[in-house]
């Protein structure tokens, strides 16, 4: 949901629903951008793709991880 739609959203609902969209729309955000910085982060230590850098850190692939907010996946 954009910002927009958040707001139209935000409008046509009790209060009451206002709290749960608005998380909603945060969890999604936040999920953004922790991937955005751990993306950020690897490619700092290990260079870009196809292209390592000399330090002692590699990318060794991947493996599935998890990040909990508001405890939930």
């Amino acid at each position: 949901m954009n910002e927009v739609g958040l707001l139209q959203a935000l409008g046509q609902v009790s209060a009451s629903q206002r709290a749960e969209i608005y998380r909603d729309f945060l969890r999604g955000h936040v999920s953004e951008m922790v991937c955005e910085v751990m993306a950020a982060e690897v490619t700092e230590l290990c260079g870009l793709k196809h292209s390592p850098s000399p330090s002692d850190h590699y990318r060794a692939g991947s493996s599935p991880g998890c990040v909990l907010v508001e405890g939930e996946r």
